[in-house]
C-alpha cells in the first residue's frame, strides 16, 4: 500500500522494481508478465486483473501472497503494456496468448492455481477450460460472465481531454465510488492514479463480454477445483442473495465449493480489504 511520504507513481515504480519482467509473444508484439517471489513446493499462482485494468489491480496483494508461493501477474492482451491479441475480440482469443505463455512462466506442464478478478475471472475461466487438469484451483473474484446475475453499473463518465488534472481525478474518483470501492475513505491517491492510468491504456472494450454468459457456459468443462470470493457490496453483484446464486451455479458441479463473501467492501475487494482477501485466498489454496 502507498507510503504517505511518496507519490503514487513512485509507489508503483518501487513495487514493480521488485518483480521479474517476462515477455511472451502476443499478436504483433509482446504480452508482459510480472513474476513475484521464489519457487516453492506450493503451486504457483496466476492473478488475472479486471477490465480496463493491468497488474496494478493486485498492487495491494502481490507482496503478501508471494511470501509463501511464486506469484505471476500480467497485463492481459490489449491492456496495460501488452500488445493486442490477434483475431476477433472474444474470450477465447484473449485467453490464447495467456495459455501460450504458461510454459515460459511456470515450466512445461507445471500445475498452477488461478485467481481472476472481474473480467479476469471470465478470461480465467476460459484458461481453466483450455488447460484442463493442469489448473489445480480456479478462484472467481467478483467475476463477470454471469449474464442475468451481473448488474450493469450506470453513471460511469469519461473525462474530457480539455479538463484539468483535478477535474479528471474527480471523475475517476466518482467512477471508483460507483463501480469499484464501497468505502469512499479507501479511494486514495494510489487507487485514483492506477485506475486513471489503466483506463487511458485500455484497447479492449470488455463490457459486452462481461454482460454475457461466457463464464457460466464453460463451468461444466472446468476440471480445476472451483472457488469464489466476493465483496458483499460489489456493485456488479446485486447483493448477497444474488452473489450466492453464483455459488449455487458452481455447486451444481462441485457441491463443496469454497465461497467467501467479505463484509463491508465492494467490487475491488482485494484492494479495499487486502488482509481479509489475502487470508481468504490463501485459505482456499492451502486447503
Amino acid at each position: 500500500m502507498p507510503d504517505a511520504h511518496t507519490s503514487p507513481e513512485a509507489d508503483v515504480e518501487a513495487l514493480i522494481s521488485k518483480a521479474e519482467i517476462v515477455k511472451t509473444p502476443c499478436g504483433d508484439g509482446d504480452m508482459v508478465w510480472q513474476v513475484w517471489g521464489q519457487e516453492t513446493d506450493k503451486a504457483p499462482l496466476l492473478l488475472l486483473h479486471g477490465g480496463f485494468g493491468s497488474w496494478t489491480h493486485w498492487i495491494a496483494n502481490v507482496e503478501t501472497l508471494s511470501r509463501s508461493r511464486r506469484v505471476v501477474t500480467c497485463d492481459m492482451p490489449g491492456l496495460g503494456d501488452s500488445a493486442s491479441a490477434p483475431g476477433e475480440l472474444t474470450p477465447n482469443n484473449l485467453a490464447a496468448p495467456i495459455v501460450a505463455g504458461l510454459d515460459t512462466l511456470f515450466g512445461k506442464g507445471r500445475a498452477f492455481d488461478l485467481a481472476g478478478f472481474s473480467f479476469g475471472g471470465l478470461i480465467g475461466s476460459q484458461v481453466a477450460k483450455t488447460v484442463g487438469e493442469r489448473m489445480k484451483t480456479y478462484v472467481a473474484v467478483g467475476a463477470s460472465g454471469f449474464e442475468d446475475l451481473h448488474v450493469r453499473v450506470l453513471g460511469i463518465e469519461v473525462p474530457e481531454p480539455e479538463m484539468t488534472d483535478q477535474e479528471k481525478n474527480d471523475i475517476h474518483r466518482n467512477n471508483l465510488r460507483l463501480l469499484m470501492i464501497h468505502d469512499e475513505a479507501k479511494i486514495d491517491d494510489l487507487a485514483i492514479y492506477t485506475h486513471r492510468k489503466n483506463v487511458s491504456r485500455s484497447r479492449v472494450r470488455s463490457r459486452p463480454m462481461s454482460l454475457g454468459n461466457h463464464l457460466v457456459d464453460v463451468v461444466p468443462d472446468i476440471k480445476a477445483r472451483l472457488a469464489g470470493i466476493w465483496g458483499v457490496h460489489d456493485a456488479t453483484g446485486g447483493g448477497r442473495e444474488q452473489i450466492l446464486k453464483r455459488r449455487d451455479i458452481f455447486a451444481k458441479y462441485q457441491p463443496d465449493v469454497p465461497f467467501t463473501i467479505i463484509e463491508d467492501v465492494g467490487h475491488w475487494v482485494m484492494y479495499e480489504a487486502p488482509d481479509e482477501f489475502d487470508a481468504a485466498l490463501l485459505d482456499i489454496l492451502d486447503d
